[in-house]
């Protein structure tokens, strides 16, 4: 019994192989997914600097005033410190002299920690790029 599942299952062990290299394939392909940036293709009509620092003042006066309604540790509460955090962040790299695009990816660390408080790893990437898109279409013409 055990040579039959051998030899059907694992002829010459060409499954075992198979099934490494594509086990290898898949983490290498995992890696490189995880690695890509946020960053955004420079065909966008960026809004001038002065105009984005503008609309992220506004937003965070904005979302300043609601936080005082919001319960402490919520997700509501840990959202909008992180949207006040990135849009903060990405004033100061415009004051830095980032352009736009530059500056929502530099300041993506800010988002991650909430305003660096916290880990790196908090913010799942999926919440990341959702900021990132929405910053981006309210700073693109």
């Amino acid at each position: 019994m055990n040579n039959f599942i051998h030899r059907r299952l694992l002829p010459s062990g060409s499954l075992l192989i198979t099934t490494i290299f594509l086990l290898a394939f898949l983490c290498a392909s995992g890696t490189t997914v995880q690695a890509q940036n946020l960053q955004a293709p420079a065909s966008y009509n960026w809004k001038t600097s002065e105009d984005a620092t503008n609309i992220l003042l506004s937003q965070v006066t904005v979302l300043n005033q609601q936080m005082p309604g919001i319960t402490e540790g919520t997700s509501l509460y840990d959202n909008t410190l992180r949207r006040v955090a990135y849009f903060k962040a990405i004033i100061m790299e415009i004051s830095k002299g980032a352009n736009v695009a530059e500056a929502l990816e530099l300041s993506v660390p800010a988002a991650a920690t909430l305003g660096f408080e916290k880990e790196a790893s908090y913010t799942p990437k999926i919440l990341l790029k959702a900021l990132h898109t929405e910053t981006r279409v309210m700073l693109t013409n």
